[in-house]
């Protein structure tokens, strides 16, 4: 009795069927790290039940560098909050980076989605090495309340006038913090963009190359925009404080 090749029998290779497998196995992973994206952090880390307005208030009244006990379990519950995002934002690029490399058919697509992961992680990368950073655009919220007002409007003064308290040194340095990583990372990213444009380029892709380029362009906006406010990080600051703009 001689052996049947799959493809005697009108069935795909043997490495085919497992090529296929393992490509259905790795989206199957994307979509269930994008769900876990929106609904794991909030399982794995409940809602603080502290109010940041008052928070501040105390802290911004204390005049030091220590945050006061309310705060530090709001800022604590920030980070853990960020921290859970990171993994499961590197967890995802991870595997659309994959995908892009193994389904050339969807390349495009797939590596689109692979940066906005990309984008994501870097906004929780920030967020997890500037936690008390990401709460303070809460501050110019209408319902925010006079105290909160009052508070902000010593910030502004001694920003503009000085000098400055601790308190609001760690803020300035928070903020400062920010920056400097979102411009490091959105720096890494063109980095890349820009080599995989010059690849698809000298393979005679030429609209792709120019697609990506474009696209690394804008992280490079990016890039000197973060660099310019980390320089004279103060105008920023108070638009953040007073008008929430993040940045």
């Amino acid at each position: 009795m001689t052996d049947t090749a799959p493809a005697d029998l009108g069935l795909p290779p043997l490495n085919t069927t497992t090529a296929r497998r393992r490509d259905a196995g790795l989206v199957t992973a994307a979509v269930l790290l994008a769900v876990a994206y929106f609904l794991a952090p909030p399982l794995l880390v409940p809602s603080s039940s502290g109010d940041f307005s008052r928070a501040f208030v105390a802290y911004w009244s204390s005049g030091g560098r220590d945050f006061t006990p309310d705060l530090q379990n709001l800022v604590d519950h920030q980070f853990r909050y960020h921290l859970v995002r990171v993994v499961i934002a590197l967890l995802l690029l991870a595997v659309l980076v994959t995908l892009t490399v193994r389904i050339r058919r969807f390349r495009l697509l797939i590596g689109a989605l692979a940066l906005t992961a990309a984008v994501l992680l870097i906004a929780n990368v920030q967020g997890a090495v500037s936690p008390f950073g990401t709460l303070l655009s809460a501050l110019a919220s209408d319902s925010a309340g006079p105290d909160v007002a009052a508070a902000v409007a010593q910030v502004r003064h001694q920003v503009e006038s000085g000098p400055t308290s601790p308190a609001l040194d760690v803020m300035l340095e928070e903020y400062v913090r920010w920056h400097v990583f979102k411009a490091g990372l959105s720096g890494m990213v063109a980095a890349v963009l820009i080599s995989l444009s010059i690849v698809t380029w000298s393979r005679r892709r030429r609209w792709v190359s120019v697609l990506i380029a474009v696209v690394a362009v804008a992280a490079l906006v990016v890039v000197a925009a973060n660099v310019i406010t980390v320089a004279n990080p103060n105008p920023g600051f108070l638009l953040l404080i007073e008008g929430g703009a993040i940045g």
